[in-house]
């Protein structure tokens, strides 16, 4: 063995090791709540379910497929797959492309409309619609009217043009197209298809020796539950999904022909990283090098081919340089300042340390985090018993050799786990969300592993029970699939909520009355504090107490001893305790300290309950001549300077209405009454 193929094969076994151990091993024990607050919590309460699952499931399935390779040693399991694949191999490329295409398109609609009924599931979501709105108006930013707290929601700054997301350009613009046509919830689902097709066509090039292992992959990442179950959201992830394949697809078509093909792969790329920037480049240098270099390798004047490449990217991708600084520049002060780092400070960026609210994310966070992650998707990736990457691992380390095809799926895979590695947020919304971008490499990589598994030394009966692990995780996969999705489903009571209220009078102002501490952090966010700040204040003071900063802020006066803590640490500071003030409603305490008079009526005024702004403010933003339009209730005072911001608008006051239920629309005097009384 030649000393780069042991250096290869070293670490082909040390990453099946790994994927094995972060399956089988619960590292989300290393956690310490105490230290990583509730996003820790939350991790280790999610990832511990998974990974029992996990290990009960490997068990039984394992031990399925020996008693049925055992009790039915002439039903040939592996040679039925195998049959089914060469079938699959025989369909017209261009027609096993649609098929493929159609396939995820369908699955994600499915998802779009009946699990997530329409509607965006997460914050997220809600403020990239709200901003693609302001880009359909004609303008990058929103003038808030007075008072802008009535219009602040999570996930936004205001800058010198006024409101903004967070969030990179180009899915935003990609959801105005939705907005324009009415149809938000089709974006989507037409990414995750599209997605699903320059995937069909790339697996093609990319295995061209192993056809039919190349179609039995890409059909399954269509009907990947992982893939077609997010991929009905409106997120950022489904647009990035798809460009990782266009991205695939072109330096593929650029390496087996003209170099002109190089420029639409910079496009590709230049619109990855504008969508979601760390991972888009991470990402595509891991494909461009793991598709270009050994073909540059293998020609002669191979530096002069992989240079023109280079160049010919780096052309395509400069309109979108330019989109993406220049959007940063116009909103955030600075083309390489992001959102993220405005509203949260600088450390929302990447690397080992605290991150916005006080939270560790030390080498054995990020390690703790990671193994979440895997492990998490292993279970998800295809919904089967025995977890998927258990299949990569175990594939990997009996692996002779890979081939390039089968390297570059390696390199898709690991690379958005390496740019995760040192990003503090790991999101498990709808599974480990920060690795749908490679989500297909990974499925690609598990047909990969049961092809070295089922080839490897062990004899007919270790092949046919192999062969059996891979029938049992399939037939199983499409019932835990619906379990799943209706795991997912919003339920229809939340749906009622989210939908916009019906005055029966038109041109309407509705306030919505939301949390005590929405208002509050709504109104600081207004006085110009950063958002990072204001959750550290929300957590780690009293309610009343970051009430009455809030009132001295807003006046322009020096507040009082004692000061808020303001010092980000994990968790509620010592001595608070929580009230809840209506059902999912708490707000902080500390016993025994008196509240004044405007605390109480504060609090009292959420007795009934609370509706949240986000749901609905996209739905119907102060733009110019909108004729619905939703603010949050502040109290008496303050919307009344919202009405004076709209005349001729009749306002209205949206409560809540009671579990599952819609919010009731009261006349703004009787809504006033209700909620705030005729006087504190």
């Amino acid at each position: 063995m030649t000393p780069t193929r042991a250096v290869g094969r070293g670490l082909r076994v040390t990453l099946g090791v790994a994927l094995l151990a972060a399956t089988f091993l619960p590292v989300q024990r290393l956690l310490d709540p105490a230290l990583t607050g509730l996003a820790g919590i939350a991790t280790r309460q999610v990832d511990e379910i998974a990974w029992s699952g996990a290990v009960w499931g490997t068990l039984i399935v394992v031990l399925l497929a020996v008693v049925l390779a055992r009790w039915l040693p002439a039903l040939d399991v592996v040679g039925i797959g195998e049959g089914v694949a060469r079938r699959l191999a025989r369909i017209d490329g261009r027609r096993f492309v649609a098929l493929c295409a159609g396939s995820a398109f369908v699955l994600s609609l499915v998802s779009s409309l009946v699990v997530l009924r329409g509607l965006p599931s997460s914050v997220d979501e809600m403020v990239q619609l709200l901003h693609a709105r302001i880009l359909l108006s004609g303008g990058m930013a929103l003038p808030l009217p007075d008072p802008a707290a009535a219009w602040i929601v999570q996930n936004s700054v205001i800058t010198p043009s006024g409101w903004a997301s967070i969030y990179p350009p180009f899915h935003t613009l990609v959801l105005a197209l939705g907005l324009a046509v009415g149809t938000p919830w089709l974006v989507g689902p037409i990414m995750t298809g599209t997605g699903a097709g320059l995937v069909a066509a790339s697996f093609d090039r990319l295995l061209p020796r192993r056809r039919a292992l190349a179609r039995v992959a890409a059909l399954l990442c269509a009907v990947s539950p992982f893939l077609f179950f997010l991929g009905g959201s409106e997120l950022s992830h489904t647009t990035a999904g798809a460009l990782a394949a266009l991205t695939l697809w072109t330096a593929l078509r650029a390496r087996d022909g003209a170099p002109w093909w190089a420029i639409l792969t910079g496009l590709a790329v230049g619109a990855f990283v504008s969508t979601r920037p760390w991972t888009g480049m991470v990402v595509s240098t891991a494909l461009l090098a793991a598709v270009w270099v050994p073909e540059a390798r293998r020609r002669a004047g191979g530096a002069r081919w992989l240079a023109i490449r280079a160049a010919a990217t780096l052309a395509g991708g400069a309109p979108f340089a330019v989109l993406l600084l220049g959007w940063n520049r116009v909103l955030f002060g600075g083309p390489f300042v992001l959102g993220y780092s405005t509203a949260f400070g600088p450390a929302h960026g990447l690397g080992l340390h605290r991150d916005p609210w006080g939270n560790v994310y030390g080498l054995r966070e990020a390690i703790a985090y990671t193994g979440a992650d895997l492990s998490l998707l292993g279970v998800v990736l295809l919904e089967s018993p025995l977890p998927a990457l258990a299949v990569v691992g175990a594939g990997l380390v009996v692996a002779n050799a890979l081939d390039e095809g089968e390297r570059v799926l390696v390199a898709w895979a690991t690379a958005g786990v390496a740019a995760n590695f040192v990003y503090w947020h790991h999101g498990i919304h709808m599974g480990p969300r920060f690795l749908f971008e490679t989500g297909a490499a990974w499925v690609g990589l598990w047909v990969v592993g049961l092809f070295h598994l089922v080839r490897a030394p062990g004899g007919a009966f270790v092949h046919r029970a192999v062969g059996w692990v891979a029938a049992l995780c399939l037939i199983a996969a499409p019932f835990l699939a619906v379990e799943r999705g209706l795991a997912y489903r919003i339920p229809s009571g939340t749906a009622a909520v989210e939908r916009l209220p019906d005055p029966p009078v038109r041109p309407a102002l509705v306030f919505v009355h939301g949390s005590w501490s929405s208002r509050t952090a709504a109104r600081l966010v207004a006085a110009g504090m950063r958002r990072d700040s204001v959750e550290t204040a929300l957590r780690r003071n009293a309610a009343c107490r970051v009430d009455e900063y809030t009132r001295w802020r807003a006046a322009g006066a020096p507040p009082p001893a004692p000061p808020l803590e303001l010092v980000p640490r994990p968790g509620p500071a010592p001595g608070l305790a929580f009230v809840e003030l209506s059902p999912g409603n708490r707000v902080a305490v500390r016993p025994g300290a008196p509240a004044d008079s405007i605390c109480t009526w504060e609090a009292h005024s959420d007795r009934l309950g609370t509706l949240e702004l986000e749901p609905l403010l996209w739905q119907a933003p102060p733009l110019p001549g909108r004729k619905l339009v939703v603010a949050r209730d502040l109290g008496p005072k303050a919307d009344a300077r919202a009405l004076i911001s709209f005349p001729g608008y009749h306002p209205y006051v949206a409560v809540d209405g009671g579990p599952g239920r819609p919010p009731r629309v009261l006349e703004y005097r009787e809504g006033m009454e209700l909620l705030w009384g005729s006087s504190r």
